[in-house]
């Protein structure tokens, strides 16, 4: 959260959550002002702006939407995070939300905690975003010198509409923006379109935002994370395409008999597939899916590509994004068999990542979090991270490798054998941390169905 206690206003008409919400969220830290309406909330939003509103949506006068909608008409007020948490519990009522510019949505009975989580996420994001305002990185630049997501997330703050032209080696990019929102992605390298994910590793190159620019195509209107899980989600339904699969084996590497530690961390990542596969679909191509959880700078992409390294040369060849090791840096393929692969998803550790933890978290198998030592505030994005486990996927197996010691041996959510220290170079350790994580998961599991 911020170094100041935020400011926080919650809008209800019910006495009993106003109330509860707002001793729970100022013995938190925060200083929180209240309102009955949405007309009283404007007032108070006029005379002192808050850092974030939570508001109910049905209420007397003016409701929740128009409320939020107000605010975002307002370009005063239009990036002050919005929070809906409300007894509405319907679809329908969430696209509204999500359409006119909520950051979250929900419902009640809501568990405190998690409504912390969402205030956290939501202020982290936005104080994020604020130390690189468009007018300070101006309309181009290289890629080394901003994080790309966080140059994505102050064009949404900002409410830009235009294009995000990117581009690395003989890869192009284009996202478009209206009002703050992706509506289209197109990213192509010279073979063909790609995956969003293959952006994320981009950590060179150069960036022009083009104001005012619209696609030619249709439109679609989706969050980042949105279009993060439609490009995970296909992925893993091209993997069970019956097609034919040309398979490389790497030459000069010693075989799964001679690495006992390959061979037993591979067989074990088909034994998790058998278990995860119903027995109608037991003779499709299985995905595994792994989380390897950073924040900037920790190493996700190594510990990936040497990963891929590792399991690849036993049996399979590495496919990455061009057919590759050397391009895998946000995501790792490998064939563990005929009907098996394993994805290796890269995924950020910061608070406000929230809504990609909350797409990515429930259908992976575990997460391996690499920790840098040389990030000061590296505890707080770890406890953030094993409360979203806890909320998202409890049964999530997770475990922490540390190049160095830098945290504490024993941490809330996680067990002390949990929290391995070594160098990611070290083959040994990294295929430890995988196989201890694949046997927890495995001793979860068996015996279920």
């Amino acid at each position: 959260m911020k170094t100041e206690a935020p400011k926080i206003l919650v809008v209800d008409d019910e006495p009993k959550w106003l109330r509860l919400v707002s001793l729970y969220l100022g013995s938190r830290h925060c200083q929180v002002t209240t309102a009955v309406s949405g007309e009283e909330a404007l007032q108070k939003v006029a005379q002192d702006q808050p850092d974030l509103v939570i508001a109910d949506i049905t209420m007397p006068g003016m409701d929740g939407y128009e409320l939020c909608s107000r605010l975002r008409r307002d370009p005063a007020t239009r990036v002050i995070p919005f929070i809906f948490l409300t007894a509405r519990d319907q679809d329908q009522d969430r696209i509204k939300a999500r359409k006119i510019g909520s950051d979250d949505y929900l419902t009640k009975p809501c568990p405190l905690e998690r409504l912390l989580q969402s205030v956290e996420t939501a202020i982290d994001r936005i104080d994020q975003a604020r130390r690189i305002p468009l007018d300070q990185i101006g309309l181009s630049g290289h890629l080394d010198a901003v994080d790309l997501l966080d140059l994505i997330q102050s064009l949404e703050l900002n409410q830009k509409t235009g294009a995000l032209v990117l581009s690395h080696g003989e890869r192009t990019a284009t996202l478009y923006f209206k009002d703050g929102v992706i509506v289209e992605a197109d990213i192509r390298s010279p073979k063909r379109e790609e995956p969003l994910f293959v952006l994320l590793g981009w950590k060179t190159g150069r960036y022009l935002f083009i104001p005012d620019s619209a696609p030619d195509r249709m439109p679609i209107t989706a969050s980042m994370a949105n279009l993060l899980l439609q490009d995970l989600l296909a992925m893993e339904r091209r993997e069970q395409e019956p097609v034919e699969r040309a398979v490389q084996p790497v030459s000069a590497e010693p075989s799964a008999p001679e690495i006992p530690l390959v061979a037993r961390v591979l067989a074990r990542i088909e034994e998790v597939a058998r278990h995860r596969a119903s027995p109608a679909t037991l003779a499709d191509m299985q995905v595994v899916r792994l989380l390897v959880v950073g924040t900037a700078g920790s190493g996700t992409g190594d510990l990936i590509r040497l990963l891929v390294k590792d399991l690849s040369r036993s049996r399979w060849a590495a496919v990455g994004t061009e057919g590759g090791v050397a391009d895998t840096t946000e995501f790792g393929r490998v064939a563990v068999s005929s009907h098996v692969v394993l994805h290796l998803i890269a995924v950020r550790a910061e608070k406000r990542f929230w809504s990609v933890w909350e797409q990515c978290l429930p259908g992976a198998i575990g997460a391996i979090v690499v920790v840098n030592p040389q990030m000061a505030t590296v505890l707080p994005h770890v406890h953030a991270f094993l409360r979203a486990r806890d909320t998202l996927a409890p049964a999530l197996p997770v475990h922490i490798l540390q190049p160095a010691a830098a945290l504490p041996s024993s941490l809330p959510g996680l067990a002390a054998d949990h929290l391995h220290t070594g160098p990611l170079r070290d083959t040994t350790v990294r295929l430890t941390v995988l196989d201890r994580l694949l046997e927890d998961w495995l001793a979860t599991h068996q015996g279920r169905g």
